[in-house]
Parts: structure tokens; C-alpha cells; sequence
């Protein structure tokens, strides 16, 4: 029986076969275009997934492009379809990048990240999420997109645990410098609340945190902080979310994705995992002496 797939899925898959078919071919960018009638522009916006195709247009390149098995355009024309799915984060006034790495969380099989300044925005309390946020930083995004982050985190964390609380629950593996944990964000009742929440959650089967600790010294983490999400999908490659307060890069290509992957696991085999975690943790609170 095949996956099911959401939009997001569903896009990455066909704009992936369309561009490399039309490579494998040997046909140029500029010659579809005019085969198809259209800007070169747009073809290029379809093959790098910035904008949908209609199924009628996809049976139509994939004539062109000489694909006759019925039911590869039939799975084709399907991906089109469900590609065109609208979801909450569509109607948010996001970056692409953001709206697309949303759209990808909301499917993954496994979340992964590396967090060197702060909790995960998915396991952040309102409260500590509040005092997190820069007032300069946040007037300057909300000048500039209009978006409300609080709202959007708060979405996606009720899409999180709801996919936690399902039969088949994504995993989520987050490692988190030594530093987050003993950094007092909000104050002191602040802070012990967001580890206290941190500790419910890590009871949860399919959560797992990881701590980095200070003595690990040089690490492939002090880059930054990244997310990672894999896929049920053999086909499915990773994707990797960087986000900084003046923009957000979404990776999709392997060559660029296989470093982070690397990255990752060398965090989750050196750092603290398991009770070791959950007691640095539990210590971090005890600091707080509230």
C-alpha cells in the first residue's frame, strides 16, 4: 500500500521528476517554455517549487516530455492535485522559506534540530517564549511581514502534539546546549517552568532530548542552531531549516543536507541522552530554586 502524502510531500516530488525529466530528455528551460506557452519564469518557479502546477498541465509536459506508462501520469496528476492543498500556514503572511519548512514539519517522520541558543520554538512555554522575543527584533519582523510569530508557534505545536497524541507519532529528537538550559530566559519562575515542561514532555516515547554539555568542548554544532526533518518516503531526502533574524534558508539539496545529517548524529552520539538528559535538566531547575 502506498504512504499518503501531504502537499508539501507532494510538491517536492513532482517538481523534483518534472525538472529531472525534462533534463533527462535534453530539452532547455527556454524550449519547454515555448512548447508549453509559457514564461520561462514561470517553468522555472514550477521546477523549483515555488508555485503549483494544475494536473491538466502536468498531463500536458509529461506528453511532451514523452512519459506514456498511464499510471506514472496518473500518480503524477495526483501529486498535483494534492500539491494544491491549502493549509493555515498559506494564509500567514511567512517568508516562502518558512511557510515551506512549516509545511514539511507538519509532515515529517522525524524532527530533529540542534538549539545552541535557546528551547526549541516547539517546546517553548508561552512565557519563556514571550521573554525570548527580542522587542527591536520583533518590531522589525512585524514591520516587515506582518506575521504573528506567537500565533504561528502556538499552531505548530498543537500540530506537533496532536501528531504525538496520534497511533503513529513522528519522532522528535531535539539535542540542546548545556548553555539553554541554564540561561534564566524571563527570570527565574520562567525558566523552571519551561524546564518542567521539558521534563513532562521528554516522558513521552517518541520525545528525545539530548544535551550538549559545556566540557564537549569543539563541536560540529557551533555553527548554530538548524532544524532537520526526514521523511517516511524512501525517496524523500532530508531538509534542513536555518533560521536567523534577518532571513531563512530551506535546504532540500542532499549534497548541503548530508553535512547537517552528519552534524546531527555526531550531536545525539556525543551529547547526554536518555536519564543523563532528563537529570541535567532536573539539575538546571533545582538552580533556579523556585
Amino acid at each position: 500500500m502506498t504512504e499518503p502524502v501531504g502537499p508539501a510531500i507532494a510538491r517536492l516530488r513532482l517538481h523534483t521528476y518534472l525538472r529531472e525529466r525534462r533534463e533527462a530528455q535534453g530539452h532547455t528551460a527556454s524550449a519547454v517554455a515555448r512548447k508549453m506557452r509559457w514564461s520561462q519564469s514561470k517553468l522555472n518557479r514550477i521546477e523549483n517549487g515555488v508555485v503549483t502546477i494544475q494536473p491538466i498541465e502536468v498531463k500536458a509536459l509529461l506528453e511532451f516530455y514523452d512519459v506514456q506508462d498511464p499510471a506514472e501520469v496518473e500518480r503524477l496528476m495526483d501529486l498535483s492535485e494534492i500539491s494544491r492543498e491549502r493549509r493555515w500556514w498559506r494564509e500567514e503572511k511567512l517568508s516562502q522559506e518558512f511557510k515551506d519548512f512549516v509545511a514539511f514539519e507538519s509532515e515529517a517522520s522525524g524532527l530533529y534540530g540542534y538549539f545552541a541558543l535557546f528551547i526549541p520554538g516547539l517546546l517553548q512555554t508561552p512565557a519563556y517564549a514571550k521573554a525570548l522575543s527580542s522587542p527591536v527584533i520583533k518590531e522589525a519582523v512585524a514591520d516587515s511581514t506582518g506575521m504573528n510569530l506567537t500565533e504561528v508557534r502556538r499552531k505548530r505545536q498543537e500540530t506537533l502534539f496532536d501528531r504525538l497524541d496520534s497511533s503513529r507519532p513522528p519522532v522528535l529528537n531535539m539535542a540542546v546546549d548545556e548553555a539553554v538550559l541554564l540561561r534564566p530566559v524571563g527570570g527565574a519562575e520562567v525558566m523552571a517552568a519551561q524546564l518542567d515542561h521539558l521534563l513532562a514532555v521528554s516522558k513521552r516515547p517518541s520525545v528525545h532530548l539530548t544535551v550538549v554539555p559545556l566540557e564537549l568542548g569543539a563541536h560540529g554544532g557551533l555553527g548554530g542552531t538548524f532544524e532537520l526533518l526526514e521523511f517516511a518516503g524512501r525517496e524523500d531526502d532530508d531538509v534542513v531549516f536555518i533560521e536567523t533574524p534577518a532571513d531563512d534558508f530551506l535546504l532540500t539539496d542532499k549534497t548541503k543536507t548530508e553535512t547537517f545529517r552528519k552534524i546531527m548524529d555526531d550531536l545525539l552520539s556525543s551529547g547526554l541522552s536518555g536519564e543523563h538528559a532528563t537529570d541535567e535538566i532536573a539539575r538546571a531547575r533545582r538552580r533556579l530554586k523556585v
